[in-house]
């Protein structure tokens, strides 16, 4: 695809946020922000005079603060994806966003959390934390099911293999891998269904170490402090 800006906004640390911006109307989405690194997005929009039009979070984060709701309340921008009850707008199977002439289909992806998504581009998929580079989303965690991961995974793979698969979290540097690439390495994607649940299932000691307050943090009500200074008109 072209005619897009596609950036990564964290510098390559373990959360990736990503921005996605259409050229020609200055309309731009941002996809798993990190409440912390607000103030680089606002001046990353700044920049180029970007207008925000949608804040997505792919599933409830469990191992830090989403800045999905401060950014709505800074710029008005649509808070949306999960989870219910936190987000403005809830997000379905088979909606097409829309960032001016760019597109993002969503796929519900169940699994690492019930309320899991990813969004499908023409080359490229933002698999949240459904798919990893050379790994999957843990389904220990509140909400996980290791059976409904599975699915999500097989219907990622069912992709053209030159799809390039960029994840929420990578924990060792990478940008980006390819549904080919992932197929033939992911040691995950070559267990069979019951293989997988079997290792899906086995118990992990350890835990995120925000994993407390960042799902208290997440999942909290709306309330009438988190309105936008100014509501984005678009829908």
């Amino acid at each position: 695809m072209k005619g897009f800006i596609f950036e990564e906004l964290n510098g390559g640390a373990s959360c990736r946020t990503y921005l996605i911006v259409s050229p020609r109307t200055r309309l731009a989405l941002i996809v798993d922000p990190v409440l912390e690194l607000v103030p680089g997005y606002m001046q990353r929009l700044a920049k180029d005079q970007l207008r925000l039009m949608m804040v997505v979070d792919t599933h409830t984060h469990a191992d830090h603060l989403s800045g999905g709701r401060e950014l709505s309340r800074m710029t008005g921008a649509v808070h949306a994806g999960a989870p219910e009850g936190s987000v403005r707008r809830l997000l379905r199977e088979g909606e097409v966003l829309a960032v001016g002439d760019v597109h993002l289909t969503v796929w519900d992806s169940p699994g690492h959390t019930s309320d899991a998504l990813v969004l499908v581009m023409e080359d490229r998929v933002l698999t949240g934390d459904t798919l990893l580079i050379g790994a999957t989303g843990r389904t220990d965690l509140p909400t996980g099911d290791a059976e409904a991961e599975y699915f999500s995974l097989q219907r990622l793979l069912s992709l053209p293999e030159d799809t390039l698969v960029f994840p929420a979290h990578d924990y060792g540097g990478r940008t980006f891998s390819t549904i080919a690439h992932e197929r033939l390495t992911n040691p995950r994607l070559r267990l069979d269904h019951e293989a997988f649940i079997r290792l899906m299932t086995t118990p992990r000691a350890e835990k995120p170490a925000r994993l407390e307050e960042a799902l208290t943090y997440n999942t909290r009500p709306l309330e009438a402090r988190d309105e936008p200074a100014e509501q984005m008109s678009i829908f």
